[in-house]
């Protein structure tokens, strides 16, 4: 019998189909929206920093300056030793990690384009993520160039009837009115919603052309989905911006194509 170590119970040890979610996903990001030489790369990289790694091995100039945050203590400690471990391995990845948040997240006085990781365990929709997207929108964290990666937790909700009531306004936009709609849309493309609000939040959604290039789900431990965008000068319609993304579901290696 193998002793656990002390740690065990705190690190963040993703499973295959997540990582089979965030390359498809970033391969197709890659192929069609990434261009620069260089990036600065920003995540929510758990303890063990494997996504760190994984583009590392893709190629050494994604992750140029790649910070990763941890909010919890013990998880932030154990993500500062594996940062250590790699800054000493043969050849050497150098990892920021910091205490904190994505969203505490601040801009380096540079051009580098920021390749972002939201790897959320909850849900993308609730709390005022939308107000910490603005945040980002105002002050240029988001910005053209970046693209963002977000996890969202696709099991259990607070009940659909207050998703319902909740997301009202951009339901309308959509012009869905049944339930089954607006289920198979919110599983879809909640980010989406969420990021249209600190857009307009922000008054930038004239300035900044949002796209989601696919969305992904995956089941590991619990059902989430995987949600890609870019940026660009422009302008976000919020329709386009939730119905054009093409869905691939991990387990079953479905696609459908975008509705437009």
């Amino acid at each position: 019998m193998i002793a656990k170590k002390k740690d065990d119970k705190n690190r963040r040890i993703f499973g295959p189909a997540k990582y089979a979610a965030f390359h498809l996903l970033f391969a197709r990001w890659l192929r069609h929206f990434g261009s620069a030489e260089r990036y600065r790369y920003v995540t929510l990289g758990g303890t063990e920093l494997r996504d760190v790694q994984n583009l590392w091995f893709i190629d050494p100039n994604l992750v140029t300056q790649a910070t990763s945050y941890e909010i919890d203590p013990v998880r932030a400690r154990i993500a500062a030793e594996t940062s250590r471990k790699l800054a000493t391995a043969d050849p050497p990845i150098e990892v920021q990690t910091s205490r904190g948040n994505l969203f505490d997240y601040v801009r380096e006085d540079d051009d580098l384009p920021a390749i972002l990781f939201l790897d959320l365990e909850g849900v993308c929709a609730a709390g005022d993520f939308h107000i910490q997207f603005a945040s980002m929108f105002q002050d240029g964290r988001l910005r053209e160039d970046d693209v963002l990666f977000v996890t969202s937790y696709l099991g259990r909700n607070l009940g659909w009837n207050r998703i319902y009531q909740g997301l009202d306004a951009e339901f309308r936009i959509l012009q869905l009115h049944d339930a089954e709609s607006k289920k198979h849309w919110y599983r879809r493309a909640h980010p989406s919603f969420t990021l249209y609000r600190g857009l307009t939040r922000a008054g930038v959604q004239s300035e900044l052309a949002v796209r989601c290039f696919g969305c992904v789900e995956y089941r590991d431990k619990s059902p989430m989905g995987l949600y890609g965008y870019s940026f660009a000068e422009g302008s976000t319609v919020f329709s386009r911006l939730v119905k054009e993304a093409p869905y691939w579901h991990v387990k079953h290696g479905a696609l459908e194509r975008p509705v437009l």
